[in-house]
């Protein structure tokens, strides 16, 4: 009969391993536990139990010192490791001491019981025959091929350990198989989703992966690279590109049929590649892929080239921006984003982040421009960190275009709340701000636009305001052409032509008699 040793800091995981387990019908007869590694490893040299169950994190001393202290006592010791998600740092060295099973917290106990059960019947094998301990584990496999799925994407993979992996599990690549990969992005679920969420997540659409892994005529290496993705290699051991072909899209198909929402996921298809060692190309432009899928928003997208610039941002933009919400020109604000959208969208090789961080910047000039007229749109809007976070967590340049329209509607909403003018004035106001620069708009246009009389209009006007509806839209003029003016490389024509005026001398007259100067003054005022 067997000694077994569960450690563990955690009370109630070690007291409901050692009450819930049927020891006696696994074969255990002693069950020893310890709190710590420190202790577990004078209870093992002490006991000599032949199994171990430890956690791989515990103060004093971690899970996987303890084990290797151990082995060196008793070197034929089978180990079970316990963790959390997070600490799949320590798969290599859980590989390396060639653990029976690597159990996720928190602990599922009929699964538990099938890795003790595995485990005691590996042990008996061993003690019949002793050369047993050479044979794959196999409840290991699953453990060192998802290890072997992470390694071979890095540039600098060591041969040697892979080579190592592949006779652990008892695996052999076929030195012209055809590779590719699938990278696939969890999307993020919401700006309050939080990380244990995004971890079973992680873990679930893994466990429908690695199902799908098991079709018949379906051959590939899972794991999960973080919180947030899964990378996926099929292989056609056969070499034939249609083969691959056909498991890459069958799979993809598959996973998208089975998951509960299909937008859950991003799945990035990088390009196809001959042989194990170059899973690394595959797998870096599946990183490409998925970056580019930030900008059309597909759930499934393969490698093309694309060697389109970054965007480069003009900061005219973002003045331009804030100065349409200070002249409270919603619309032309509103405009300036759909625009922005669609020239990014053209430059697909710009960083994820980078595009971010424009509109984190074009979020602040909103928010700034609220405070101005103490509005307040989010009620952590002193947190720059908590505002960069609402931009992080989406997913899609459309999201994000969407997102700022709609503070940016919010904003004049809240705006319009506060104007001392009534709906028809406020209508009236919105329409000459629009409209400014045609040269054919007039008192007629506007009582056509509104569907009211020209009298009206005019009389409730004035009464609001204590201009004339042309005064006004002069005065808006001439201050369009003062922010224009600034730029020198626009002829004073232009700028006539741009804020509504046909005639430049007619335009040099109403900004004289505004400003107390011609346009040409004014504008070398601001050289000097």
């Amino acid at each position: 009969m067997l000694k077994v040793l569960i450690a563990d800091d955690d009370p109630f995981t070690l007291q409901g391993i050692y009450e819930s387990l049927p020891w006696q019908s696994l074969g255990v007869e002693t069950v020893l536990v310890a709190s710590n590694g420190s202790k577990a490893l004078e209870i093992a040299r002490r006991e000599r139990p032949q199994m171990l169950l430890t956690d791989v994190r515990m103060p004093k001393m971690n899970g996987i010192d303890f084990a290797t202290a151990y082995r060196e006592t008793e070197p034929n010791c089978h180990i079970i490791f316990m963790s959390g998600f997070s600490d799949k740092e320590y798969l290599k060295s859980a590989i390396k001491l060639r653990a029976v099973s690597y159990v996720e917290k928190p602990i599922d106990l009929p699964e538990m019981t099938e890795a003790v059960r595995l485990a005691v019947s590996h042990y008996r094998e061993l003690l019949k025959n002793p050369n047993a301990e050479k044979s794959t584990i196999v409840a290991a496999v699953p453990l060192i091929l998802s290890e072997m799925a992470i390694a071979i994407t890095k540039s600098q993979s060591n041969k040697e350990r892979i080579e190592e992996m592949c006779q652990l599990a008892s695996i052999s690549f076929p030195a012209k198989l055809r590779l590719q990969t699938l990278l696939i992005k969890i999307r993020s679920m919401s700006a309050s989703g939080n990380q244990e969420q995004a971890e079973t997540m992680a873990d679930y659409i893994y466990n429908l992966a690695s199902g799908l892994l098991t079709a018949p005529d379906t051959t590939g290496l899972a794991a999960v690279k973080d919180k947030h993705h899964i990378i996926v290699h099929l292989y056609a051991a056969s070499g034939h590109s249609e083969e691959l072909q056909d498991q890459v899209d069958r799979f993809a198909s598959n996973l998208l049929d089975v998951l509960p929402a299909k937008e859950a996921v991003f799945i990035a298809v990088g390009k196809p590649v001959v042989g194990l060692a170059n899973a690394e190309q595959s797998y870096r432009t599946a990183a490409i892929v998925l970056q580019h899928m930030f900008y059309n928003g597909y759930s499934l997208y393969g490698y093309s080239e694309n060697n389109t610039p970054s965007y480069s941002l003009n900061s005219q933009l973002i003045t331009s921006f804030g100065e349409h919400l200070a002249k409270q020109e919603t619309r032309l604000a509103i405009r300036l984003i759909h625009s922005l959208t669609f020239d990014i969208k053209q430059h697909k090789n710009t960083t994820v982040n980078s595009v971010k961080e424009i509109y984190f910047q074009l979020l602040l000039v909103v928010v700034r421009a609220a405070g101005e007229k103490e509005i307040r749109l989010f009620d952590n809007a002193d947190s720059s960190n908590y505002l960069w976070n609402l931009m992080s967590d989406f997913n899609t340049l459309s999201e994000l275009r969407e997102f700022l329209v709609k503070k940016i509607e919010r904003y004049a909403s809240l705006l319009k709340e506060r104007s001392p003018y009534s709906s028809v004035v406020d209508g009236i106001l919105d329409y000459i701000h629009s409209h400014y620069a045609d040269q054919e708009l007039s008192i007629a246009r506007i009582s056509a636009h509104t569907l009211l009389t020209a009298s009206y209009l005019c009389n409730r006007f004035k009464q609001e305001t204590g201009r004339t509806i042309n005064q006004y839209l002069t005065e808006y003029r001439v201050g369009q052409a003062k922010a224009l003016l600034r730029d020198a490389s626009l002829k004073i024509s232009d700028v006539s032509a741009r804020v509504g005026y046909s005639n430049g001398d007619y335009f040099a007259k109403c900004f004289r008699k505004l400003t107390g100067k011609n346009p040409s003054e004014y504008r070398e005022d601001l050289v000097e």
